[in-house]
């Protein structure tokens, strides 16, 4: 049995999703590198996709990880800054009380000396 012209012409031409891949055997096989030298490998698309797919992910997952650290600093750097903040105000208290009983101490002292 002899196949019809439209048989022939359809096996041997190539479907439109699959030139992207016939081209990339083309480059391959006419790449060939003399010797012991090897040829280059070429990756399909999908793996390319797949191994780009995982590259975000880890970068995303990294991303993830450093954000929470930061935020956590933060808190810790907030709450540490707070806690200064009280000591202040409790050193400034004692200050005060400290300069009150100096003056009432002098001024005790000053009356006691003019009688």
């Amino acid at each position: 049995i002899i196949p019809s012209v439209s048989d022939t012409k359809a096996m041997l031409t190539t479907e439109s999703d699959k030139l992207d891949e016939e081209e990339e055997l083309y480059q391959f096989a006419s790449s060939r590198k003399v010797g012991d030298q090897p040829k280059e490998m070429i990756m399909k698309k999908t793996d390319r996709r797949a191994i780009v797919h995982e590259i975000e992910m880890h970068e995303d997952a990294l991303i993830g990880g450093m954000q929470q650290n930061f935020e956590l600093e933060l808190k810790e750097g907030r709450q540490h800054e707070e806690q200064i903040m009280r000591e202040m105000k409790t050193l400034h208290i004692e200050l005060l009380v400290v300069t009150l009983a100096c003056i009432g101490i002098s001024i005790g002292a000053l009356l006691y000396l003019k009688k």
